[in-house]
This record gives C-alpha cells, sequence and structure tokens, in this order.
C-alpha cells in the first residue's frame, strides 16, 4: 500500500499541511478541538504514520516576500505588522524588501528573493512589475497586490475603499456648509494609491458643483510654506475645508495651521481640515482632527492570509479584488 504524504493528509482534512505539521508538533493552542478531531480521525482512519522528516517540516517554500513603497511610513509599517502576524500563526517566515516605487529596485528585490525560495509575493507595485508578474506566474509563484497594482494588472488586489470613502466624507463636508475646497496632496502622490483619494475629492467637488484648489506639497516643504499659502487662502466670508490626501500631508497641515494665532478659533467655521489617518494621532490633536482611518493592519492580514491559501491551495482564488472599508471620524476640525 502506498505511503500516505502530509499533503495527501492535508487534502483528505481540508486544511494547510502547515496545519497538520503543527498539529503532528503539539502547536494546536491557537488550533480549534473541531479541526483536531478531523485531523486525528483521518490519521486513525489511514494508519497515517509521520516520518522524522514531516514532523520537522519548514521547507523553504514556507516563506513568503513582502516589498512595500517604504516601510519607515506609518501605511506600510502596520500593513507589514499583520502581514508577519499572519504568516507567523501558519508558519511562514517573510522576508522584506523596500523598492521606494523604483522598477529596477523592485526587480532586483524580485531576483534576490527567488534565491531565497519564496513561494509567493506580497508588493506595492510599480507600474512597470507586469513585466516582472508574467516571469513570476510561469515560475508558479503567487502575487497579491497590496493596494497598488501594475498597470492593467489582472492579479489579486487588497485595498481599502479610499475612493468611495473620500468621495461620501467631501460631499458630507458640503452638505455642511463649506464652499471653498483646497486639496493638498504630495507632489509625487500619482505613483501612489493617491490617485483615488484625489479622484475621489474631485468628483465630489465637481458633482456638488463647488469649484476647488489643488496645492502640491513636496518631502522639503516647510510648515512655515504651508502657513503662508493657506493664509492666502482662507477667506472670511467662505467656510474653507483643507482636505490633505495622503497620511503626511494631514500631519503638515496641521503643523502650518499651528501657526495662526489662536489658531482654535479658525475651527470648525471659517476652517475646517479633514486627512488620512494610519497611527490614531488625529484623536489626541488639539482640536481633534476628522480622519479616514486606513485599516492598514487588516490589510496586511488580509493579503498574507489571501497569498497563503493561494500556494497552499490548489483551486485558484475567484474574489480578484478584495476591498476593505475604511472608517471616517467625524471630530472638532470639521462642522
Amino acid at each position: 500500500m502506498k505511503k500516505l504524504t502530509i499533503n495527501e493528509i492535508a487534502e483528505m482534512v481540508g486544511v494547510s499541511k502547515t496545519t497538520i505539521s503543527f498539529y503532528l508538533n503539539g502547536k494546536t493552542n491557537k488550533m480549534s478541538d473541531e479541526t483536531q478531531k478531523k485531523i486525528q480521525q483521518v490519521i486513525e482512519e489511514t494508519g497515517y504514520t509521520p516520518s522524522a522528516a514531516t514532523r520537522t517540516v519548514k521547507a523553504s517554500d514556507d516563506c513568503i516576500g513582502v516589498i512595500l513603497g517604504d516601510v519607515s511610513k506609518p501605511f506600510a509599517a502596520k500593513a507589514l505588522k499583520g502581514i508577519e502576524e499572519e504568516a507567523h500563526e501558519a508558519g511562514y517566515q517573510v522576508i522584506v524588501g523596500n523598492n521606494e516605487m523604483s522598477f529596477a529596485k523592485e526587480k532586483e528585490y524580485v531576483e534576490h528573493m527567488l534565491k531565497m525560495g519564496v513561494s509567493g509575493l506580497i508588493i506595492q507595485a510599480t507600474y512597470r512589475f507586469g513585466i516582472l508578474a508574467m516571469e513570476l506566474e510561469k515560475k508558479n509563484k503567487k502575487i497579491i497586490y497590496l493596494d497598488i497594482p501594475p498597470y492593467d494588472s489582472q492579479g489579486v488586489r487588497v485595498l481599502g475603499d479610499n475612493y468611495q470613502c473620500v468621495y461620501d466624507a467631501i460631499s458630507q463636508c458640503i452638505e455642511r456648509g463649506y464652499d471653498q475646497l483646497l486639496v493638498v496632496s504630495d507632489a509625487n502622490e500619482s505613483e501612489y494609491t493617491g490617485m483615488d483619494n484625489l479622484r475621489g475629492f474631485k468628483d465630489a467637488a465637481n458633482d456638488a458643483g463647488v469649484s476647488f484648489k489643488t496645492y502640491f506639497i513636496e518631502a522639503e516643504t516647510t510648515r512655515e510654506e504651508i502657513h503662508d499659502y493657506l493664509e492666502q487662502y482662507i477667506s472670511e466670508y467662505k467656510k474653507t475645508l483643507v482636505y490633505a490626501s495622503d497620511v503626511e500631508a494631514l500631519r503638515k497641515v496641521y503643523l502650518g495651521i499651528k501657526l495662526f494665532p489662536d489658531f482654535q478659533s479658525l475651527f470648525p467655521e471659517r476652517l475646517g481640515l479633514i486627512g488620512f489617518d494610519v497611527t490614531g494621532w488625529t484623536k489626541i490633536a488639539v482640536p481633534e482632527i476628522s480622519a479616514i482611518m486606513i485599516p492598514a493592519y487588516q490589510e496586511g492580514q488580509i493579503a498574507s492570509r489571501k497569498l497563503i491559501e493561494m500556494i497552499e491551495s490548489k483551486n485558484s482564488i475567484s474574489n480578484k479584488k478584495v476591498i476593505i472599508k475604511n472608517a471616517v471620524r467625524w471630530r472638532d476640525s470639521t462642522l
């Protein structure tokens, strides 16, 4: 009689081979009683006897690569935490790289990770990554795009509902009486998911028939420069809403506003402020700032879970886009 493999036992039970390995090695503290009973039942019915090698299974393919734009940024750091915790739970190691949205660096990391034996990648991709994706698919390497897909990608993508959330939030601000709009955006934001953030704002303003201006800032833009620009734009006769289309822009705008004498008196009648937050600092700001909270940690968790599912399952993932709802926290900085 043919000796059964751990993969065949996993298939009979309907779980991953990693779960079977955990069971065989007594790592069942986070495993449900029902799953343990199913595994034990199949082992008893088949007479399966694991080899010593099987008991310590930790193949090189129990490894995934993660390539992010910049892990020092709040979104990437939170997402990476979710990815790593989910991967560790499933028995996978994680190799991390920063592509800084450079295709050359991206290509270098992909080649390095393939040599390390990764079974799949989670990536904030550049537009040209599609060239590499085709080669990875030929090697049967699985890919999950975190927020940012390459041009014309048909791959599996995990992302927040940035466009709809921004559209709804700005529409509500207009309904509350803000009739002069300003969007402050990273000058390089076209490379990131900021495109959805900007599109949601512009569509909401255009649909409501409210004009707006765009103020692009650089990494070197100072709080004094932002203050000077806002000083010229804020009107005594209109309610001005400032929308910061990314996490760093919101922080910089807030610091610029704080340079106004008695700046708290501007909110929320003359001036409204809303933008994106990941870490929760807007809750402890003075005044508390209305914010669109990005579920970066959850996005990382789901991306990791989906990738491992793709690696261990023989079936393809039917749901190509997993959208996670952002939450708007209305606070003192808006009407």
